[in-house]
C-alpha cells in the first residue's frame, strides 16, 4: 500500500454517504454477473476486476455502508423473509429496487440470496469464488470477527445515528442468519461458520446448472473468468485489494471517520448540554 496516498484516496468507498431511497428506484441496467463469494474470499477484487471489465456498478458490502438508510432496511427484510418467515419474499419487483442500478454482485449479502437473485434474473452468468474453508474462516477470526466485537462499535451504536445504528442490528442478522447464534464456545463458532460457508456454496450448486456457473479462484487470473463472461483479458494484472493488513488500515479509517461524524451529529447537544451546566452555574 503507498502510504503517501491520503485516507480517501486509499478507500474512497468509505467517504462516499448517499441517502437513496432504494424502494423508489427500478432496473436501469442488466442484472449480469451474480458471485457467490463469502466476505473474505477476495470480494473487493473481484468487484474491482467486474467494475475493470465495465460491470458498472458491482455491488458489495461497501455500497450498504454508504447508503444505510433504506439498504439496510431492504436486506434486512430479505433475510427475515428468506432465513425467518417474517414478512414477504422478496419479488424481481423488489431485487429491481435494490438493485437495479446494478450490473452484478459481490461479497455478503448479495452472497446470501445468489438462488433468489439467480430466480429473478436467469440470464445472469453465476461465478463461484472458492476458498479453502480452514483458510477462510481464520482470516474472518482474525478481521472481520474483531471488528464486528470492538467495544467502539458498541459506544458508538449510541452517538453514530446515521451508519453505525443502523448497520449494527442488520450486520447480526446478517451473521446469525449465515452462521448460526453466537457462542464463546471457539470450537462450534469455527463448525458453525465453516458449516454456513459451505451450506451458502452448495445451494447454489444445486440450483445453478454446471454451464451456467464458473468455479474460480482469484489465483487463475483473467483468463478463465474473461472466457466464462465473453468479455477480452485486460492488458494489466489481476486485481489483488484488502489482503488483512489492508483490511485492518481501512478499519482504522472507517472508525475515524465514524467517531468524526459521532461529533458532528452530537455537538448540538454537547454545546445544549454545556450551556444548561453554564446557566446553572452561574444564575443556579
Amino acid at each position: 500500500m503507498d502510504k503517501t496516498m491520503t485516507d480517501r484516496e486509499r478507500f474512497p468507498d468509505y467517504f462516499v454517504e448517499e441517502d437513496i431511497d432504494r424502494r423508489k428506484c427500478t432496473r436501469v441496467v442488466p442484472m449480469k454477473v451474480l458471485v457467490i463469494g463469502m466476505l473474505r474470499t477476495g470480494t473487493l477484487s473481484m468487484q474491482a476486476a467486474l467494475e475493470e471489465l465495465g460491470y458498472k456498478s458491482t455491488h458489495h458490502m461497501h455500497k450498504v455502508f454508504q447508503n444505510p438508510g433504506s439498504e439496510c432496511i431492504m436486506w434486512r427484510e430479505a433475510l427475515e423473509a428468506k432465513y425467518q418467515n417474517k414478512g414477504r419474499k422478496f419479488t424481481k419487483s423488489d431485487w429491481d429496487q435494490l438493485l437495479g442500478h446494478c450490473q452484478a454482485v459481490v461479497d455478503v449479502p448479495a452472497a446470501a440470496f445468489i438462488p433468489e437473485l439467480y430466480e429473478a434474473y436467469p440470464d445472469a452468468k453465476v461465478v463461484i469464488v472458492q476458498r479453502d474453508p480452514d483458510r477462510w474462516y481464520e482470516s474472518c477470526s482474525r478481521t472481520v470477527m474483531v471488528f464486528s466485537s470492538s467495544p467502539q462499535l458498541k459506544i458508538l451504536y449510541f452517538l453514530d445515528r446515521w451508519l453505525v445504528r443502523r448497520l449494527a442490528p442488520f450486520m447480526g442478522l446478517l451473521f446469525t442468519s449465515l452462521f448460526g447464534p453466537k457462542t464463546k464456545d471457539p470450537v462450534k463458532r469455527r463448525e458453525n461458520w465453516i458449516k454456513g460457508y459451505m451450506d451458502a456454496y452448495d445451494e447454489v450448486r444445486r440450483i445453478v446448472p454446471p454451464e451456467k456457473r464458473l468455479e474460480f479462484t482469484l489465483g487463475q487470473g483473467w483468463e478463465p473468468l474473461c472466457k466464462f463472461l465473453g468479455n477480452g483479458v485486460p492488458n494489466k494484472p489481476f486485481p489483488h485489494v484488502n489482503d488483512s493488513a489492508s483490511f485492518d488500515a481501512g478499519i482504522k479509517v472507517l472508525m475515524k471517520r465514524m467517531w468524526i461524524r459521532a461529533a458532528k451529529q452530537n455537538l448540538p447537544f454537547v454545546v445544549g448540554a454545556l450551556g444548561i451546566v453554564a446557566a446553572w452555574w452561574m444564575y443556579g
